[in-house]
């Protein structure tokens, strides 16, 4: 697992990419708590609240194993825009095979600016670098045509089809597995 510490910062054009902050969850619970967000995801409740927001900014600042993931927020001029973050999954053969699997949401006001793609960019670039693997996995559910742009943008490729369970809809979605390999491998 990549550990991001508290001195940890990424930058690019227009983002910083830093880990979470106790006072992070006002500004996430504002922009999340949006049905247009939250749909595309599998495992937010619905609907999500202040201690929602609150529980998953405390597990990501403390790093609890019940979080799974590391997860950094994505800052656009000092404002809080998002959340990227990076699991370490064992090979499933249902969806993804071993190694990071990312996933990121942006909040409704930053879409259509192409910050995410250059999230997401930097993000595998970084992870690729910090990791000796030859892959990165993520995916969308098929409708979110956006997300599944951005992967393309960043160099992801398709990797097949399967369903994956949406705990804010309650049901199985169809979903598009893509993955990354490291160039020359």
């Amino acid at each position: 697992m990549i550990q991001f510490n508290d001195g940890f910062e990424l930058h690019t054009d227009r983002l910083l990419l830093r880990p979470m902050r106790p006072d992070d969850a006002a500004p996430l619970f504002a922009l999340f708590n949006n049905w247009n967000v939250v749909r595309f995801l599998s495992s937010p409740p619905w609907p999500y609240t202040l201690d929602d927001a609150r529980w998953f900014v405390r597990a990501a600042v403390t790093r609890a194993p019940e979080l799974n993931e590391a997860a950094l927020a994505m800052t656009h001029d000092l404002t809080f825009a998002g959340v990227i973050s990076v699991r370490f999954r064992e090979a499933n053969t249902l969806q993804r095979g071993a190694g990071p699997n990312i996933g990121y949401w942006i909040g409704e006001p930053f879409w259509g600016q192409g910050l995410l793609t250059e999230a997401v960019d930097a993000f595998v670039r970084h992870i690729f670098s910090a990791t000796g693997g030859d892959a990165i996995y993520s995916g969308a559910f098929t409708e979110n045509a956006a997300s599944l742009r951005v992967q393309e943008k960043v160099g992801f490729v398709r990797d097949g089809d399967t369903t994956l369970f949406s705990k804010p809809r309650g049901g199985e979605l169809p979903h598009v597995n893509t993955v990354l390999r490291r160039t020359g491998s």
